[in-house]
């Protein structure tokens, strides 16, 4: 079920302090300005819950929406948030980077660490809980106040995805799987976008070997074929290299795999993206499921089997 807070049905002399007091406080803490009169400022948030994620829809005249270490401090939140600018022109602030924001140009900032972002739009949001991004793209960090623009194929996919996200009738159980494997299949194309921001843009963001390698693994953690041969290959390097590599890490490639496969295994229990042991098991390339419960049980202290009951 949506959330709709909006100013329309306020006084005019209260519309912006609702947006300050209420608005403003309820995706993101944060203090917020404006140069437009309080009796013309008109605006409106929807919000969606989808399993871990929230996503929303935003529409404001310009104002001025600011984050302070102490807003960071109060509130907890460890999420990234997506902006994906609809119409309209933003700017973004964070950790010494500026991105100038335009109709179909998206954003990453992360509420872990104080921003400034300037908004006259119309832009869709989605937080992320910081342990589901981080463990689906490396680095984040690259990505903060970072124009990734329009000419990024897969955003408007992701524009559609959202629309569609915040109007379709689902389940009245936030906690459904097919909410969790709708917002599963958001991030994955969040993290695809990024793979191609980097895919484009040569220099500091450029993909070493072994993030090529990574980012395939990832990609691919349901496939019986993940070998040193396959992942060289993916890598564009020698086995001898991936080998390399892999023990500046103190790991082996194949050891690393194993343990991405249980780890997005238990993401799966956890978050309901998947309706038994079994399916679980065999979705992360594991072949065999009492060697799986055993593996899980070992490296997170409890069954599979539990932690699919929690």
């Amino acid at each position: 079920m949506n959330q709709c807070l909006t100013t329309y049905d306020k006084r005019p002399s209260e519309r912006f302090e609702f947006w300050q007091e209420i608005v403003c406080k309820k995706y993101v803490s944060a203090s917020a300005a404006t140069d437009v009169r309080g009796d013309e400022f008109s605006g409106s948030l929807v919000s969606r819950e989808l399993g871990p994620l929230v996503a929303a829809e935003l529409e404001a005249p310009l104002h001025f929406w600011s984050r302070k270490p102490h807003h960071v401090r109060n509130d907890g939140q460890d999420v990234f948030i997506v902006s994906l600018i609809q119409k309209g022109e933003g700017e973004l602030t964070q950790l010494g980077r500026s991105a100038r924001l335009g109709a179909g140009d998206l954003a990453i900032y992360d509420c872990g660490a104080p921003f400034d972002y300037t908004l006259r739009a119309k832009t869709q949001l989605i937080k992320i809980p910081r342990q589901i991004l981080e463990s689906k793209l490396d680095r984040p960090r690259d990505f903060l106040a970072v124009n990734i623009d329009r000419s990024n194929p897969l955003s408007p996919v992701l524009g559609e995805l959202l629309t569609r996200a915040l109007t379709i009738e689902l389940s009245r159980d936030l906690d459904s799987p097919v909410a969790k494997r709708l917002s599963n299949a958001i991030v994955e194309l969040v993290v695809s976008i990024c793979d191609l921001r980097r895919d484009a843009y040569p220099g500091a963001q450029s993909p070493q070997a072994l993030e090529k390698v990574k980012r395939f693994v990832r990609a691919n953690l349901d496939s019986h074929d993940l070998t040193p041969g396959t992942l060289a290959v993916a890598g564009a390097i020698s086995v001898r290299t991936l080998n390399r590599l892999f023990g500046a890490m103190g790991t082996t490639p194949m050891r690393w795999v194993w343990s991405e496969r249980l780890a997005a295994s238990r993401a799966a229990l956890a978050q309901g993206q998947v309706r038994s042991v079994t399916e679980a098991a065999f979705a992360h390339g594991f072949s065999e499921v009492a060697h799986f419960s055993r593996s899980f049980k070992r490296a997170f202290g409890l069954s599979p089997q539990r932690l699919l009951r929690k």
